[in-house]
């Protein structure tokens, strides 16, 4: 059978495009990924791993082909990120070669197919060589009797949740059309990704972001700059980004009350895990003022809907818990104030930069507790990197509690999960139960106080190499004199700027710190120290 080309509508693959890497600024949402990754113990938590089922009588160099027509049309899968100057931008391929392998289960027993499919995708989700595109690797399994399965695994960078439903909806299609011999009908992309980044950028530096940052100004003023549920140890002064869960099954049958209890009170079931999430986080910390971070999709753009790529963007829920609601009220509460934050996206890095809030050493800004949910698939392998102090993530049938392993034991973190798992059963049973009544009053707990030491005295750059960073960091800050000691963080500065430190940097010294070794010590005292012990050659970055 003659198998139709691709229709591409955007990126190099067009008639007429440069024959070389296209560059473009990155996304805030790639931003993000990209650092959260630099700093992870665990680079396959970056990685997302999918399955998608497909039923057509193709074969596998078919599918293969679906995989490159796909990539034709989506530049974040012919991308990798660079970063020049200090500043991260996309490099975008022309013609980059996949990892792409076939594997035919057809003859295999249920268990031994099983078994391969979770070796399988063990083997996809190891890390990537962050010079290289594509950041994505894929396996076309045969399972027989026209039944196939691709497993793709693709790093945050260049892939979110809402890319997987496009993937899967674009590989169904050209099966289709491939099995019917006509050319396929794909979503019209009236621009690329790389356009969608110049936009953003373009957006953030006009007066067209005024009312987020005023609404966000107000919202979140005079917010808590750090949570009160207690710790095990107390927080070290920089994080460690280490992190370890608990996962168990959410209780057998609760789908149906779940889904009758949403429709009582006129919102969705992702606003009753919700609201039982920052119920415990009241009955544990005793703070009436939480702030919680939440994934949002970042696709308020009609056109990027149907696009391939990372949009994600993270927002701070600011809940109130004051007057010991009842769970009814709790849950019209928390959907209210996620509905009039909702038309007020900002990228979250200039959140940051937006809020006067103190930074603390060793805090998250803004908030340091989070949720997630997917309606769909499985919570993945089990993660050792951890950016918040406590993660809720709920995901089809499972639920954990991803925490901060410098600052929870896991006999607090399973605690916490069973709690959970018992007040959203309350909610859902006994929603006219006051808060202070839908868990057993506990002992509380205290986080341990470390030992009171005396802060350094004020010291100014006191050699050469301390000189040449203070100077790098009063031009990036703004800032006349420059304490040795002083956090970079606490004086206001953020993970971005701190790239730019960096790279400012390293042609002087052939070389330079990693990025997580500043955020371990990020003072111009430590800076300097890491520069002077940094082999030749070494970049700022890696």
């Amino acid at each position: 059978m003659t198998r139709p080309g691709p229709t591409v509508h955007d990126g190099p693959a067009t008639p007429g495009a440069p024959a070389g890497p296209v560059t473009a600024p990155a996304t805030h949402a790639q931003e993000r990924a990209w650092l959260a990754s630099r700093l992870a113990h665990d680079p396959p938590t970056y990685c997302a791993v999918d399955e998608f089922p497909l039923h057509a009588s193709v074969t596998a160099d078919d599918l293969v082909h679906a995989l490159h027509v796909v990539m034709d049309r989506h530049e974040p899968l012919r991308t990798v990120l660079r970063l020049v100057d200090g500043r991260l931008r996309q490099e975008v391929h022309p013609h980059p070669q996949p990892q792409i392998d076939v594997l035919d289960l057809s003859t295999h027993d249920p268990g031994a197919r099983a078994e391969e499919r979770r070796a399988l995708r063990a083997r996809l989700a190891r890390a990537f060589d962050p010079h290289r595109a594509p950041q994505w690797r894929a396996a076309v399994l045969d399972l027989g009797e026209g039944s196939w399965a691709v497993v793709l695994a693709a790093h945050h960078t260049v892939y979110d949740t809402a890319s997987g439903l496009n993937m899967h909806a674009e590989l169904t299609e050209l099966c289709a059309a491939a099995e019917e011999g006509r050319a396929p009908r794909l979503p019209r992309l009236p621009f690329g990704y790389g356009t969608h980044a110049r936009r953003e950028r373009a957006r953030a530096g006009t007066e067209g972001g005024a009312p987020a940052a005023a609404h966000w100004r107000t919202r979140l003023a005079g917010l808590p700059p750090v949570h009160t549920v207690p710790l095990d140890r107390p927080r070290p002064p920089a994080r460690t980004f280490a992190g370890a869960e608990v996962r168990t099954a959410l209780p057998a049958g609760v789908t149906t009350p779940l889904a009758r209890a949403a429709r009582h009170h006129g919102t969705r079931p992702v606003m009753l895990f919700l609201a039982a999430w920052t119920a415990l986080l009241h009955h544990h910390s005793g703070a009436d003022d939480l702030a919680v971070g939440l994934p949002v999709a970042g696709r308020e753009d009609p056109a990027t809907r149907s696009m391939i790529g990372t949009f994600v963007n993270m927002r701070v829920l600011r809940t109130d818990l004051s007057g010991d609601p009842d769970g009814t009220e709790l849950v019209r509460r928390t959907t209210t104030a996620v509905r009039a934050d909702e038309p007020y996206d900002i990228p979250f890095q200039h959140l940051v930069e937006l809020l006067p809030a103190p930074r603390l050493p060793g805090v998250p800004p803004l908030y340091q507790l989070a949720f997630n949910h997917t309606t769909a698939g499985d919570l993945g392998p089990p993660v050792a990197s951890c950016e918040e102090d406590l993660l809720l993530d709920v995901a089809g049938p499972g639920v954990r509690l991803v925490y901060d392993a410098a600052l929870f034991d896991r006999s607090t973190a399973d605690t916490l999960l069973a709690d959970y798992l018992r007040l959203l059963s309350a909610l859902l049973d006994a929603p006219a139960t006051p808060l202070s009544a839908l868990l057993p009053a506990t002992a509380p707990r205290r986080t341990p106080r470390p030992a009171p030491t005396a802060p350094p005295a004020p010291t100014g750059p006191r050699d050469a190499a301390e000189e040449r960073v203070a100077a790098v960091w009063r031009t990036l800050l703004g800032t006349g004199t420059v304490d040795v000691h002083e956090d970079f963080f606490t004086a206001g500065g953020h993970s971005l700027q701190a790239l730019r430190l960096l790279a400012r940097l390293a042609p002087q010294h052939g070389g330079g710190p990693t990025l997580r070794t500043f955020f371990a010590d990020p003072t111009v005292a430590g800076l300097a120290t890491a520069l002077k012990r940094t082999p030749p050659g070494r970049t700022a970055w890696r």
